[in-house]
Formats: structure tokens, sequence, C-alpha cells
């Protein structure tokens, strides 16, 4: 049984979209019903982001999320534990969530067999189950570049897998969520965009990161 969820933010549970879907660049909410949602699975939910803590605060807080989750693992916490646990690796590909699933184990008190993690990039998925996570949840996100239309999923779905999936009978430790578009309200707008904070330190640091480890690979390449 699934003990713990950790969840992606952009793409999982906003999506910042571009015009025409939206006047303006912006946070969107994705789903209505996350809060009662998160509050009736009954165990830990915990928010896994390459964001800063500083931007994840701050969309957690416009988003009313931030009182309903047990904690929030930011990029700074990737960076401590890629430090300690695999420096190396660390540098030659950057901040990868796999790094904080020992973080996870002590500071939750739960084994990472029964963790399952929503992301919608797969790469990601992919690293946490080849380092023992229990259950990975691929989200669909996108926005068509041509038309105002924003691809999602049903987070009640992922809720309803996430209870029923037992690890001791054989089935694939990775599930695709079905797509939904989804039909924007008032009630998926935030008027917030995150954009100020690409300038933050830690953030300018590891776009400097990104850009060495892809010339250093071209030229061994």
């Amino acid at each position: 049984m699934i003990q713990m969820l950790l969840l992606d933010l952009d793409g999982v549970l906003v999506f910042e979209a571009e015009p025409p879907l939206v006047a303006a660049t912006e946070l969107l909410l994705l789903h209505e019903t996350l809060a009662s949602d998160i509050a009736a699975l009954e165990m830990p939910v915990v928010v896994l982001t390459h964001r800063s803590r500083r931007e994840a605060k701050h969309i957690l807080q416009a988003a009313g999320l931030a009182q309903r989750l047990s904690g929030v693992i930011a990029a700074e916490d990737l960076f401590l534990a890629g430090i300690r646990h695999a420096p190396l690796r660390m540098l030659a590909k950057g901040l990868r969530k796999d790094l904080v699933l020992s973080v996870v184990e002590r500071k939750f008190d739960v084994d990472r067999a029964r963790v399952a993690f929503i992301d919608d990039r797969i790469d990601n998925l992919q690293d946490l189950v080849d380092a023992g996570l229990g259950l990975a949840i691929h989200a669909p996100s996108r926005q068509a570049t041509d038309q105002a239309v924003l691809t999602t999923f049903d987070f009640s779905e992922a809720c309803t897998l996430i209870r029923t999936w037992d690890r001791t009978r054989p089935q694939s430790r990775t599930i695709c969520l079905a797509p939904r578009t989804l039909a924007l309200s008032r009630l998926h707008h935030t008027g917030l965009s995150t954009t100020v904070h690409k300038h933050h330190p830690f953030n300018i640091a590891r776009r400097i990161g990104r850009i060495l480890r892809v010339s250093v690979s071209g030229r061994l390449s």
C-alpha cells in the first residue's frame, strides 16, 4: 500500500500558461478540488520541485495549498542531498529528484517502496523508479502552441490509483494518466507570474551550471 505522495509543482498542480490561452503569462491552478482530494488521501503529501523554496512557497500560497501539505522539498534540498550523497553525479547530471529519496525516508519514516510520485516528466519518474520508488504516475501536461487549449489530468483519478495500488500484485510501477482538456474558469486563475524569480541567485546559478554541463558534454562527445 502507498503511504506517502510526492507531487511535482509545475504541470501537476499549476501550469505557467502563455497567450493565447491567457492574456499574459500566468500560473493557472489545474484542479478545482485539489485541497479536499489531498485531505481525503489521509497520508503525507509533499511537493517535490526543481523551483527554489521561495518560488514554491509563493506559488502554494497563491494556490491556497500552503497549509494543506506536509512539506516542500525544493531545489535547495536537492542540492544539499547531492552534495552529501552524490556530488560527482550531481555535477554531471544536475539536480535529479531521486537524490532526495533517502531524505524522504528519514524525515517521514516511510519506505521509498511505499511512496508514490506524480510528475509530468517521464525522465524524473524513471530516475526515481530506478532508485526504488514504489509508484510513478505520469501526468499529461501541455498547451497547444496554436490554440487556447490546455491538457492536464483528473487528480481524483490519480488518488483512486494511489489508494488501490498494491505492490504485492504483479503490475507496472509506472502508470500514465488519461489526458483531459481543461475548461478554464475564474477558479483556475491566480494572476501570478513567477518571471521575476528567474533572477533569484539560486536560479541564476542553476542556469549557469546547466550551460556548463551542456558545454562539457558537447566537447566530450
